[in-house]
């Protein structure tokens, strides 16, 4: 059955999802015989943050079919990124079947391949989007700025918010918690919401990397605060394909734009 869609030229385009909100992205169509590239946003932003429009204006004049949608994050026509302190209702299966929502989208305009491109924390909705049954359209992986989720808090640390969640949630307390949590100082979620963010470890993102079937290429920046001093070795060690970029930082901002674009570019498929 096709999926309900507002509009199909390239520029601004609206579809219902299965929960009846309106999700939107930006769609430049391509040449053929390319692959088509989705780019997914960090977390709580939308599709017109910086380092998405840079690396997708660099796709689409080089002829790639591109899609950047933005997460409804339970927002119908969600335009603006979402501030921590606002009450966050949404999880991260919601993430992952709207990023589902979204490669079906592309393969119903006749792309039978199809690469994932994610910055920050994106990458990790696109590596749980990956455990799940991807769709064999998906060929290839690229993550920008992949999150390193144990900076600000270590492994224990988090286990032990997340002990305390699933214990709220078992009891049924739905009371809004209230804690530190990624980029956030103060992040604002039912228990169950936060929990399923949470449950992303290190190890868990590691290990998801290396049971991946589809291939999959990280892109750093060598001046990266928001990664851990051996996130880079960390992955690596995994076997993962690591490039890093001296002197960028998370958003390759400046200069440091258009090296990223090139990377990008180096790495997809159909050049």
């Amino acid at each position: 059955m096709a999926l309900p869609s507002f509009a199909s030229q390239s520029g601004l385009v609206e579809a219902r999802l299965p929960s009846g909100k309106i999700a939107s992205a930006n769609f430049q169509a391509g040449k053929s015989g390319q692959p088509a590239v989705l780019i997914l946003h960090g977390f709580l932003q939308t599709h017109t943050f910086p380092t998405i429009v840079s690396t997708m204006d660099a796709l689409s004049t080089a002829g790639y079919t591109v899609v950047a949608p933005t997460l409804s994050l339970g927002i119908s026509r969600r335009n603006k990124s979402l501030p921590c302190e606002a009450v966050h209702l949404h999880a991260l299966d919601d993430d992952v079947a709207e990023v589902a929502f979204w490669v079906r989208w592309l393969m119903q305009k006749g792309h039978t391949r199809i690469v994932l491109v994610g910055h920050s924390f994106g990458n990790l909705q696109l590596l749980a989007y990956l455990g799940r049954s991807p769709a064999p359209a998906v060929k290839q992986v690229l993550m920008i700025s992949l999150t390193d989720v144990e900076v600000k808090q270590n492994a224990q640390q988090r286990a032990g918010l997340a002990q305390d969640l699933r214990d709220r949630v078992s009891r049924r307390d739905h009371a809004l918690a209230e804690v530190e949590f990624g980029h956030c100082k103060k992040y604002v979620s039912p228990p169950a919401g936060l929990l399923s963010y949470m449950r992303i470890s290190r190890q868990t993102i590691l290990d998801s990397l290396a049971k991946s079937a589809v291939p999959i290429e990280v892109i750093m920046g060598g001046k990266d605060d928001r990664m851990g001093a051996d996130w880079v070795e960390k992955l690596v060690s995994r076997g993962i394909a690591v490039r890093v970029i001296p002197g960028a930082s998370h958003f390759f901002d400046n200069q440091y734009e258009f090296d990223l674009q090139e990377a990008v570019l180096q790495a997809l498929p159909g050049r």
